[in-house]
């Protein structure tokens, strides 16, 4: 059963967020779920980092999410070769960060999860996806198909998730599977 960890702001957060009225929010699992499900709607690129022996990869990434499980339609690159080694990934995704937007206006997500690739081998498992993600739906209303090219898809379940939404009183706050 997953539960959460908030850690307490350092004192010079606690008196930003006091002075523009901000107070710290608690969470329920449920409603952290919700929170970062709904970040990840909002936002559609990813910073995927996959590793094999010591060599480390970080590729932005467009994505789909599922409430927390993030799915991406890929046509290939050495991340696949790093996910046959290694299946651990981490992921980033976050607010861009404007010039004068202040520091309580920064959002970030950062996710650590196992990655399963699926690929067109299994033809029924890899269509159900794209039906899940939209994907067919979308190609259906344009007239057209999924190109014929060797197409896998990455479904990255979260094991541990760490949000940062100071303007809404969240600080740090770590989701963890188990």
């Amino acid at each position: 059963m997953a539960h959460l960890q908030t850690p307490k702001p350092p004192d010079f957060i606690v008196k930003l967020c006091q002075q523009a009225g901000v107070t710290q929010r608690k969470l329920s699992v449920e409603e952290f779920e919700q929170e970062v499900a709904w970040f990840m709607r909002r936002h559609d690129v990813l910073h995927l980092a996959t590793s094999r022996g010591d060599q480390p990869r970080c590729t932005a990434v467009g994505y789909k999410n599922i409430g927390t499980t993030i799915y991406i339609l890929s046509e290939g690159g050495a991340k696949f070769q790093n996910l046959a080694a290694n299946p651990q990934v981490a992921y980033s995704i976050a607010s861009r960060i404007r010039r004068g937007r202040g520091f309580l206006k920064v959002r970030g997500l950062q996710v650590w999860g196992k990655a399963e690739v699926i690929s067109q081998k299994d033809v029924r498992k890899f269509q159900e996806t794209l039906d899940l993600m939209g994907v067919t739906q979308s190609l259906k209303r344009r007239g057209m198909k999924l190109p014929p090219f060797p197409y896998r898809i990455i479904k990255i379940e979260p094991e541990k998730m760490r949000y940062l939404n100071l303007s809404e009183g969240i600080y740090y706050m770590t989701w963890l599977k188990r």
